[in-house]
């Protein structure tokens, strides 16, 4: 029985990992892209993972804004707002700032929608 229950989970894991390879997955990374797009002490790169068209997780890059500002804009849940959305609803979603961190906000908002419609551009081509 124990073997039985091995093969199967075996072969789901197999099926798992087939599923996912066939997903369409893109990662955009807002170094270059945004560049030019500062908070207060800098750029604030990211990188938003792309499934099927919709948006999986934002990550922070390292930057040099203030750590205890940037946190604000990390624990507000702003690198979430846009995760579940399909990447033209990100695009359009008006974003709110967290509130004692503005300019690290704006930014990172600026990021997630910059690096976004260059994703798009990029699959219309």
């Amino acid at each position: 029985m124990r073997k039985l229950f091995t093969v199967i989970a075996w072969i789901a894991a197999i099926s798992v990992a087939a599923n996912a390879a066939q997903a369409d997955t893109v990662v955009v990374n807002t170094t270059d892209i945004c560049k030019n797009i500062t908070g207060y002490n800098g750029p604030t790169p990211l990188i938003i993972k792309v499934v099927n068209c919709v948006v999986v997780k934002v990550e922070a890059l390292p930057n040099q804004e203030t750590p205890g500002y940037f946190r604000k804009v990390i624990n507000g849940g702003l690198l979430n707002a846009p995760v579940g959305l399909k990447v033209e609803e990100a695009v359009k979603k008006p974003y709110d700032a967290v509130t004692g961190a503005t300019y690290s906000s704006i930014s990172v908002i600026r990021n997630i929608k910059n690096g976004l419609k260059t994703l798009l551009e990029e699959k219309n081509k």
